[in-house]
């Protein structure tokens, strides 16, 4: 059983689940707010806060192969928002029908326990930033992500391969010729799937690259320009 605190607003839900498992230590919690001020995705990344966001965080048990649990939260993610189209892009961002980022994780880990935070936007007020729905409307935060915390403990993935082919199902660049940048590394290609620990295999002239990090962007080689 997960406990749920659900706040009018704070900082970072990350930053209070990690404040509350400081206290107890082991316990199955998620926290979720109304608003959110600081919230964080990978890297540098801020989470933009709009009217129409979801902001969670909670413990959750990694899947079977570690690594691939942002890939298998992504999945499950666009799974319970069946319907609306969503498409996924790696490692971690879901895309809506327009392609337009509407949702992100991230993993981190804190006194010997996984976290996952999630930021979706339900609806968006931002012209490049993308909603699951197209129109806005009223909406209980608190419900929403309880209901999506409780579909993710309950659908997790037992077969690491079928998690594989579900997310490449998902996968709105598969075959497209991309470019991932992880610092002052860059590798482009054409994206092929994902290897054994959920890394990007990209390739090019020189074979198959296994990529484990960085930031995907979608290349135009006649331009030799990333958009």
């Amino acid at each position: 059983m997960i406990r749920h605190i659900h706040l009018d607003h704070c900082d970072s839900t990350q930053d209070v689940l990690k404040e509350q498992l400081s206290l107890n230590n082991g316990e199955n919690l998620l926290i979720s707010c109304d608003h959110q001020t600081s919230g964080r995705g990978r890297g540098d990344h801020k989470w933009t806060p709009m009217p129409g966001s979801l902001y969670m965080s909670f413990t959750v048990a990694p899947s079977i192969v570690p690594s691939f649990t942002a890939i298998e939260l992504s999945v499950l993610v666009a799974d319970f928002f069946d319907g609306s189209k969503l498409t996924l892009k790696w490692p971690n961002d879901i895309f809506n029908h327009h392609y337009k980022k509407c949702a992100g994780i991230l993993i981190q880990q804190s006194q010997n326990q996984m976290l996952a935070g999630i930021g979706i936007n339900l609806f968006s007020s931002v012209e490049h930033f993308g909603g699951v729905f197209e129109q806005n409307f009223e909406c209980n935060k608190k419900s929403w992500c309880w209901e999506l915390a409780k579909f993710i403990n309950e659908n997790r993935f037992k077969s690491i391969q079928s998690l594989k082919e579900k997310w490449m199902e998902k996968c709105h660049h598969l075959g497209d010729h991309v470019m991932v940048v992880d610092g002052n590394e860059k590798v482009h290609g054409y994206f092929r799937g994902l290897g054994d620990y959920g890394e990007a295999l990209i390739e090019n002239n020189e074979g198959i690259h296994k990529v484990y990090n960085g930031s995907l962007r979608f290349f135009n080689p006649d331009l030799q320009e990333l958009y």
